[in-house]
């Protein structure tokens, strides 16, 4: 059975310790579950992303804003490559669908999670929870087959869509390596499982 405050307590030292990780390399991807029942809602599978600055400019706004549309890229393009359609981010907290935040378009989450490129220092560039001065970020979040009738959630084609026709899709994206993830996380928390 999913446990929310287990994977809530572990998550916040998993994503303090994957963020601050190496700089190199492309940026990770992993599922970290079976399909779980939601409470009171449809099914969802938990899954990591992490997303990448484009390159490293003097600016730490340009930095922070083409990293976190990464991770929305990133995000939309791994729920689709799954077989889900819609997805709820888990963590941080600061942007997650279970915990309150309204979010749940591209528009949206650029206008509310991305600072200004022309913000020459990364003071304020943590937006929506997003560290502001690291070259990855990482995120928790759940996809769905269906949308969630109790949490706002993403269409992830939708997502994706956004992106291309406003030319921020990158052709560059994440490496799902389960290994590399899973070596990370098994010092920090254990990963909800569902009971065979």
């Amino acid at each position: 059975m999913f446990s929310k405050s287990l994977f809530v307590s572990g998550s916040l030292s998993l994503l303090a310790v994957l963020t601050l990780s190496g700089c190199g390399g492309a940026p990770y991807a992993a599922g970290l579950s079976q399909e779980l029942p939601m409470p009171n809602d449809v099914p969802g599978k938990i899954f990591y992303v992490e997303g990448k600055e484009a390159w490293r400019s003097p600016s730490g706004g340009y930095n922070a804003k083409t990293r976190n549309i990464h991770i929305l890229q990133n995000t939309a393009d791994l729920t689709l490559s799954e077989g889900y359609r819609y997805f709820s981010f888990e963590r941080p907290v600061e942007l997650s669908n279970f915990d309150g935040s309204m979010i749940n378009t591209a528009k949206e989450f650029i206008d509310k999670c991305t600072p200004s490129e022309g913000q020459i220092l990364d003071i304020g560039n943590a937006r929506c929870g997003l560290n502001g001065t690291t070259v990855k970020a990482s995120v928790l979040f759940v996809a769905f087959k269906e949308a969630p009738k109790t949490i706002l959630s993403y269409d992830a084609k939708e997502v994706k869509a956004y992106l291309q026709e406003n030319k921020l899709y990158r052709e560059d994206s994440y490496e799902v390596n389960e290994a590399e993830v899973t070596k990370f996380l098994s010092k920090q928390t254990k990963i909800p499982q569902k009971k065979q």
